[in-house]
């Protein structure tokens, strides 16, 4: 359908969008980042977002906008492994040491820094995660084959 959005017109949008924002530092958004927002939203199974799902997505990204520029309180454009726990904590992800320390190992530049497009692409991730694990524990125990911190730690390594 011509109202259906690709992951490659996603990315370009996106990447026009962050380039003209100052206050925080990216390298675009990869084309895989761009997939995973996609599969998270997409409920017709489409493999494109509709113009309601782009419209989620928008508002998913500016409310994760508004938490990295809170964090970001060096206002370096880019978040430390301590300002990544806080962002944590305020999209409301009570993770673990472990859980966060691979985040960190996973995001982070070799500077051990995360830009916006890093930091979308782990609160995505999580997202799902989390989406996918809710899925499978039926009785609602927080178990299902592994603990949520193992199946974090297999899937964020």
């Amino acid at each position: 359908a011509d109202n259906e959005m690709t992951a490659m017109e996603l990315q370009t949008i996106l990447n026009r969008v962050v380039a003209k924002r100052p206050d925080i530092k990216s390298d675009g958004f990869t084309l895989a980042t761009c997939r995973e927002m996609i599969s998270l939203l997409d409920n017709e199974g489409t493999g494109t977002l509709s113009l309601v799902e782009f419209k989620t997505l928008w508002m998913k990204i500016q409310k994760y906008m508004e938490i990295y520029r809170k964090v970001d309180t060096d206002h370096s454009g880019t978040m430390d492994a301590h300002e990544m726990r806080n962002a944590l904590r305020e999209a409301g992800f009570a993770l673990n040491n472990k859980v966060q320390h691979i985040i960190t190992l996973r995001y982070a530049s070799s500077d051990l820094l995360i830009d916006f497009d890093g930091f979308i692409a782990c609160m995505i991730r999580l997202e799902t995660l989390f989406k996918i694990f809710q899925l499978l524990d039926k009785g609602n125990s927080g178990i299902i084959q592994l603990s949520l911190p193992e199946w974090l730690c297999c899937t964020l390594a």
